[in-house]
């Protein structure tokens, strides 16, 4: 992960870390609905949070 978009947050180890511990995407059978955020984009939010100490609404885009 430390060579796409989020790597200037989240590094290759502490993705890999993470990766095992999140649960697979469930599957919707009636189709429809919002697409999912990649756990990438989610996560690196999250850490950037914590690192950063904004607020959660004020993340940029």
């Amino acid at each position: 992960m430390g060579r796409n978009e989020w790597g200037w947050i989240v590094p290759d180890g502490l993705w890999e870390i993470v990766r095992p511990l999140l649960p697979p995407a469930r599957v919707r059978p009636q189709g429809g609905g919002t697409r999912n955020t990649p756990d990438e984009a989610v996560f690196a939010a999250i850490v950037y949070v914590l690192v950063s100490g904004c607020a959660w609404r004020a993340l940029p885009p």
